[in-house]
């Protein structure tokens, strides 16, 4: 079960599977731009999540990733990032994702109506 956990992220209704699973550019400050920059991929080759939907590793990084995500946590500001609750940092939701993981932490997604709808 889930005990003790924190929210990682605070959405309304209609959250598809667009937001969740984004096949947009990447982002060169990303968590996935950053791997694939470590691995030798130099930023005008990062394409999309599109294009790169065979690669686990980006995709987790890419989960949340879409630009016009709406995190109530965030207070209106739209984006891929989130509220780490512990320390307050503005992070992206990988990052606060794996900072959670990293402690032992559980999380929660907090989703309205039609949530992980397909378009």
């Amino acid at each position: 079960g889930v005990k003790d956990a924190y929210c990682l992220l605070n959405f309304g209704d209609s959250i598809t599977t667009d937001h969740i699973s984004p096949a947009g550019n990447i982002q060169k400050d990303s968590p996935a731009a950053k791997f694939l920059v470590e691995r030798g991929v130099e930023r005008k080759d990062f394409n999309s999540y599109g294009s790169r939907r065979g690669n686990d590793e980006v995709m987790a990084r890419g989960t949340f990733a879409n630009i016009r995500l709406v995190n109530k946590l965030l207070n209106g500001e739209v984006g891929a990032k989130t509220i780490h609750i512990p320390t307050g940092e503005k992070l992206y939701v990988f990052d606060a994702a794996m900072r959670y993981k990293t402690a032992g932490q559980d999380t929660v997604v907090l989703a309205g109506a039609e949530y992980g709808k397909s378009l």
